[in-house]
């Protein structure tokens, strides 16, 4: 039962006087949910600040398959994002990706490329001073590939327009009107092929970024079932408006 495993937060919610429920993507068992009694305690050695989104845990749990709730034994943080706490830009990105990341991921098993890509790419952002405002764009289209949704290149490699309910690039308009073209479609073309460190020099104007995250948010919505409407996106909005 008990087992260790790292895990990364994506949200949490208040339970009874003192407790929480804190659903966390761990390394070894996928999307968890764990009650963490007396976190809002001032005596808890498990306090409310190891639980925010996107945090990287090492934890100690007990672990039952098929039970909705399981339990932590022990959590310490494991690389401390101090520059994602103080950033206002990078927090918000994170409480934004959270909610992405949960609604995406709905397996209960380990996927460790996935856990692996997200890790890496917490690290880097931690550290990142250039291309912040295109780090979400960029972990979109990267976590896409997991999610089997992957921007196919489609009629040789032309980029014209980036057709949302087929899931590729084309050298014609679609017959209908979920698509982007121009620069909107070469933008996203680049973050395909664009590496976390390149993310800098990559060149996209405010109103192209805004089209495309509106994009990428519709085609999760059209591909991914539940995805629903994303409370944090209104605030990363205003953040980077």
């Amino acid at each position: 039962m008990l087992q260790k495993t790292r895990g990364i937060v994506l949200n949490h919610i208040s339970y009874a006087e003192s407790s929480l429920i804190v659903r966390i993507y761990t390394e070894d068992f996928g999307l968890q949910s764990y009650i963490v009694k007396g976190a809002r305690s001032k005596r808890s050695g498990m306090r409310v600040s190891m639980f925010q989104p996107m945090t990287l845990l090492q934890l100690v749990v007990y672990h039952r398959n098929n039970r909705d709730l399981q339990n932590i034994r022990e959590v310490s943080i494991e690389e401390p994002f101090h520059s994602i706490a103080s950033d206002l830009r990078k927090s918000t990105v994170s409480i934004f990706l959270a909610e992405i990341i949960y609604k995406a991921i709905k397996e209960h098993e380990a996927n460790k490329e996935l856990f692996d890509f997200l890790a890496s790419s917490l690290n880097f952002f931690n550290i990142q001073s250039e291309g912040i405002e295109n780090f979400h764009l960029y972990l979109l289209v990267m976590l896409s590939r997991f999610m089997g949704l992957q921007p196919l290149l489609g009629d040789a490699g032309n980029h014209s327009f980036f057709d949302l309910r087929e899931g590729k690039f084309s050298a014609s308009q679609p017959l209908h009107t979920e698509y982007l073209q121009g620069k909107a479609s070469f933008g996203l073309y680049a973050l395909t092929i664009t590496s976390a460190s390149e993310l800098g020099s990559l060149k996209i104007d405010k109103p192209t970024r805004d089209e495309l995250l509106n994009a990428l948010l519709l085609y999760y919505q059209i591909h991914l079932h539940g995805m629903g409407s994303i409370k944090s996106l209104e605030v990363l909005r205003a953040v980077f408006s």
